[in-house]
């Protein structure tokens, strides 16, 4: 064991002396275990934590991704790649012509790649130095990849949840345009900081951007801002470019109804003029963001209508039992109990047939707003038919707590309505109580019959045996 050892801080200072590249990575992900120094150096990246936030596939060009099929088919097959391809300088841009040799260490259970490593010869000091591949080609890859990378991002705007849409699109505007970082902010009320959603890139990432910033600024006036170098830069505040290491970005605003839902941005460590395809790319994407926000808002309003009453916009009889249910989970086993107050207004009805429907209305949302007044914070109102509603009451230690609660909902009045009419009712309230093996059917139909006990006796509350 100790001699295995031995060999093993032997041949790790062998590799990390080595003039050549040589990295480990996973198969699937292309998660990065290791980069030797030489490595570092050849890839522009200063340390481990730039090195984390990298992946295998990102040191190939567009010239080298056009190898990527090729290199899975021979790992896939026969557990080695070797050839020429082309690495990126993640710092300059710089192309950096290469052999390479790829290899299979670690293999899953089925017998698939597990764990890779690779070793690269930098080919710009050497003799056989390869001649760039036609400007034509690499155009083409890069048009290929950017294409592929806008359908991935909207097969998963169609039906993914926001976070990985949001984390799709830094990903592809990271990865495609080579930038040292990407993200998606989101803008909150108009001149205020701007909430990192999604990043991407070097760290450490950063939480806000500040409304003074590029990002702001591209939302205030909802436009495209490109900012070739921040030197001279005088439309917005550069200090957080500055304090990040940054020369250069790209934001793009993403639209919605009108008004700036949030700005994608590229940012670069380096002076860059962004090309109009670079831009286009990016304003692409960012309307892929914007349809897929638009989509999950619109899922979210009809999920909010599912369960809120249209009038008061409490929640209705079916989030009411989700959180019965819920309480009495929470409660088995505990010292709590949960209550359950059936509140019904008395003289409801020839109120609303009097004053109208409108006026009835206008009374049921006052009523409503002073409900959840005199509630506690973790108790919930509910809006269970016309004029009844329903308040569950999680954590109840006694019943004396679910009458101090009932106490407060029967000594509530509403204001005056339109027109100055007054609107003076009262309220009949059933208390039920959970016992160690309660149900929510049985607590609420205790409720009601207490209710109806209280309204029998001319308005106020009843505790249900």
């Amino acid at each position: 064991m100790e001699s295995a050892a031995t060999d093993a801080r032997l041949l790790l200072m062998v590799i990390e002396r080595a003039q050549n590249l040589v990295a480990v990575s996973d198969y699937d992900s292309g998660r990065l275990r290791y980069l030797n120094p030489a490595g570092r150096h050849l890839m522009g990246l200063a340390d481990e934590a730039a090195v984390g936030a990298r992946r295998a596939p990102e040191f190939f060009t567009d010239v080298g991704v056009v190898q990527a099929p090729e290199m899975e088919a021979a790992l896939l097959e026969r557990g080695l790649w070797d050839g020429r391809s082309e690495f990126r300088h993640f710092l300059t841009g710089e192309p950096i012509p290469v052999t390479v040799s790829i290899f299979v260490v670690e293999h899953t259970d089925d017998h698939r790649p597990a764990v890779i490593a690779c070793i690269a010869q930098d080919l710009r000091t050497a003799q056989e130095h390869e001649q760039r591949l036609h400007t034509a080609m690499e155009a083409a890859a890069y048009r290929a990849r950017e294409q592929q990378a806008l359908a991935e991002l909207s097969r998963l705007a169609v039906d993914g949840d926001l976070d990985d849409v949001l984390a799709g699109a830094a990903d592809a505007a990271a990865a495609l345009m080579g930038v040292n970082c990407a993200a998606v902010a989101r803008a909150g009320d108009p001149g205020g900081v701007l909430r990192v959603l999604a990043y991407r890139g070097q760290p450490p990432a950063p939480q806000t951007f500040a409304a003074d910033s590029q990002l702001g600024y591209a939302a205030a006036v909802n436009e495209t801002i490109v900012c070739s170098d921040r030197y001279g830069e005088n439309r917005f505040s550069t200090a957080a470019m500055k304090t990040g290491g940054l020369r250069s970005g790209v934001c793009v605003p993403i639209g919605r109804a009108g008004s700036v839902w949030g700005v994608l941005t590229a940012l670069s460590a380096r002076p860059r003029e962004y090309s109009d395809r670079e831009v286009m790319f990016l304003r692409s994407v960012a309307a892929v963001l914007a349809a897929a926000v638009r989509r999950i808002e619109a899922e979210e309003a009809l999920r909010y209508q599912s369960v809120h009453d249209v009038l008061t916009g409490l929640p209705n009889r079916a989030l009411a039992h989700r959180r019965i249910d819920a309480a009495l989970e929470a409660a088995r086993g505990s010292e709590f109990r949960v209550a359950v107050l059936l509140v019904d207004l008395d003289g409801f009805k020839i109120l609303n047939d009097r004053l109208g429907h409108a006026v009835g209305d206008d009374a049921l949302i006052q009523w409503a707003e002073r409900l959840e007044s005199v509630v506690r914070p973790a108790d919930t109102v509910a809006r269970i038919g016309g004029d009844e509603f329903l308040i569950v009451c999680p954590e109840i230690a006694s019943a004396e707590d679910a009458i101090t609660v009932a106490t407060r909902v029967t000594e509530l009045q509403v204001g005056p309505g339109s027109g100055g009419r007054g609107l003076r009712f009262t309220a009949s309230v059933g208390i039920a109580l959970a016992g160690p093996d309660g149900t929510r059917e049985s607590l609420i139909r205790r409720a009601d019959a207490a209710m109806y006990q209280a309204k029998a006796a001319g308005s106020g509350y009843a505790v249900a045996p």
